[in-house]
């Protein structure tokens, strides 16, 4: 069986899901926070796209105001 070559262990998939659904990841903050969805006035992904180079890496980049 061939192996992935990126898991969930990567912020690989999980920006590509959040980037593409901003409200999910807005939702699931707002729980992991215990605080209420409308409490967060703005919410941000400062750097949406994804190089090549940081494909694999830790490169996380949203910021909760």
């Amino acid at each position: 069986m061939k192996k992935l070559e990126y898991t969930f262990k990567t912020d690989t998939l999980f920006k590509m899901l959040f980037v593409q659904y901003p409200e999910l990841l807005k939702k699931l903050v707002a729980d992991l926070l215990g605080i209420s969805l409308q409490s967060i006035g703005q919410f941000v992904i400062r750097n949406p796209e994804m190089p090549p180079e940081n494909l694999g890496t830790n490169s996380a980049g949203w910021i909760l105001t």
